[in-house]
């Protein structure tokens, strides 16, 4: 296969620093407690996304080149997960950087946070069979957010003037692209807040594909 013709999932996460991730959940849990959550949905993320055809790019946000180095060989990450520095001064920035950087190698992009530790493999592969018919694919956040999007040619615009963080981000994603443009994946959601943690637990409760094993370990000690 020729690498231009590749597919790239972009796996955006922040450096695992304590008392910098996972800060909504403070309220049920302490500083470190974040950090371990936060690690195990990005390792968990890494080990699920594996399973599919596609080349593994790991862009972390808050982090220097030596500190994203030590932890994916602290992690005993694969060396085929290449590693990133997210680079821009807000996410939409970050985002169409990265997008930059990979379209030399890669014509098709999927971007994924590491928030979804039980979203089905199977909407990824349906977002990778649409986008082989030239469209944006989007996953909708049930907050309003999107937790994929994927490209097949550059598109800036989808990168700027986005409030990024709020209930809008989806509404105006949207609002750039003509309706044929798009595929919308069926919705789920991030885990972020206390009833985002429990609704978590009660969906780990059977094994599925990619089932996420660091995740469900920390539960278990919650």
């Amino acid at each position: 296969m020729h690498p231009s013709s590749q597919t790239a999932l972009l796996v955006f996460s922040r450096y695992p620093r304590l008392g910098k991730v996972k800060t909504r959940l403070r309220s049920i849990l302490t500083a470190e407690r974040c950090l371990e959550l936060h690690t195990a949905f990005l390792l968990d993320t890494l080990d699920r996304v594996s399973l599919l055809e596609a080349a593994c790019h790991l862009f972390m946000a808050d982090g220097t080149d030596d500190e994203v180095l030590r932890f994916a060989q602290e992690s005993r990450l694969p060396r085929t997960i290449q590693l990133h520095c997210q680079k821009g001064r807000d996410l939409g920035e970050r985002m169409w950087n990265a997008y930059r950087k990979i379209s030399s190698v890669s014509s098709k992009a999927v971007f994924l946070g590491t928030d979804t530790p039980t979203l089905p493999l199977q909407y990824i592969r349906e977002g990778l069979k649409k986008l082989d018919q030239g469209q944006v694919v989007l996953g909708p956040v049930e907050d309003g957010g999107y937790y994929l999007l994927a490209l097949s040619e550059a598109r800036r615009e989808l990168f700027q003037d986005i409030d990024w963080g709020t209930s809008a981000v989806l509404a105006q994603t949207r609002s750039k692209l003509q309706p044929q443009e798009y595929f919308l994946l069926p919705p789920w959601y991030d885990v972020d807040t206390d009833q985002d943690l429990k609704r978590l637990k009660s969906d780990l409760g059977s094994e599925f594909e990619g089932f996420p094993h660091r995740t469900t370990c920390f539960l278990e000690q919650t």
